[in-house]
C-alpha cells in the first residue's frame, strides 16, 4: 500500500530546511527596512524570526503571490506591481517565487532594493527530489541558479554562489558529514541565493556561520 504524503509534514520540513540555511547564512536579525514575497503554499517565516528589529529600524512587508484578495492585509498589491519607490528596501526575501529568473518579481525585487541592500532567493531546487516530488496541485517552482544568474547580470546585479540544504527528501545524509558535503549542493532539495547591485559598495560572497544540521554550501557559481 503507497504511503500518504502529509502536506502539514513536509511544509514543517521545508522551513526546517529554509530557516537553517537563513540562519547559517548569518540572513537574520537583519537591521532597516524588508520585504518578503512568498508563494501562496510555501511555509511563512515569523517576522521576528527574519527581522528582529523591525520596530526599532524599518518595516517588515509580507506579500504573497495569490493572497491579493485576502482580508486582514495592511498591503494589497499585485506582487508583480510593487507600490514602492525604488531602491527603498535594505533586504528582500523572494521565498519559492523564482524559477528560471524571468519572473516580473524578480525585476520588481531588483528595482526597490537599496544599492546597498541584500537580495535573497530561496526555494526548491529544480534538480532535487523535493521538487520532483510535489504533486501536480500547488506546485511550486523549481529553481535553476544558472538560469537565475544570467538574468541577475542582464538585471546589473551581482550573485556570489549557492547555498544547499537536505538531498533526497532527507535532512542531511550521512556522507554529507564529511568533507564531500560541497559535491551535494547541486542536488539539494532547498537551495538559497544571494546577490546585490553590481555598484553595491558591500559586495560579499556567502560567508557561513557555526553550521546547521543539514546545511551545506558550494562554491562560487561559474558559467
Amino acid at each position: 500500500m503507497a504511503s500518504i504524503r502529509n502536506p502539514d509534514s513536509d511544509r514543517a520540513v521545508l522551513k526546517q530546511l529554509s530557516e537553517g540555511l537563513l540562519q547559517s547564512a548569518g540572513r537574520t536579525g537583519v537591521r532597516g527596512s524588508l520585504l518578503e514575497i512568498h508563494h501562496p503554499d510555501a511555509p511563512c517565516f515569523e517576522p521576528v524570526f527574519l527581522h528582529t528589529s523591525s520596530e526599532l529600524f524599518g518595516q517588515f512587508v509580507r506579500l504573497s503571490q495569490g493572497d491579493q484578495n485576502r482580508l486582514n492585509r495592511k498591503v494589497r498589491c499585485e506582487s508583480a506591481q510593487l507600490p514602492f519607490q525604488d531602491r527603498v528596501f535594505q533586504v528582500v526575501v523572494l521565498h519559492h517565487v523564482v524559477g528560471d529568473g524571468f519572473e516580473p518579481e524578480l525585476e520588481e525585487a531588483v528595482r526597490v532594493l537599496a544599492r546597498d541592500g541584500l537580495l535573497i532567493l530561496l526555494g526548491l531546487n529544480r534538480m532535487g527530489w523535493r521538487f520532483r516530488a510535489q504533486k501536480r496541485k500547488g506546485r511550486m517552482p523549481g529553481m535553476a541558479p544558472l538560469r537565475i544568474k544570467g538574468r541577475l547580470e542582464e538585471l546589473q546585479m551581482s550573485m556570489h554562489g549557492f547555498a544547499g540544504a537536505g538531498l533526497c527528501g532527507l535532512s542531511r545524509p550521512v556522507w554529507m558529514n564529511s568533507g564531500l558535503a560541497s559535491l551535494g549542493a547541486p542536488l539539494a532539495d532547498v537551495v538559497l541565493l544571494e546577490a546585490r547591485h553590481r555598484n553595491s559598495p558591500e559586495v560579499s560572497s556567502i560567508q557561513f556561520r557555526n553550521s546547521h544540521t543539514g546545511v551545506v554550501q558550494s562554491a562560487a557559481m561559474r558559467g
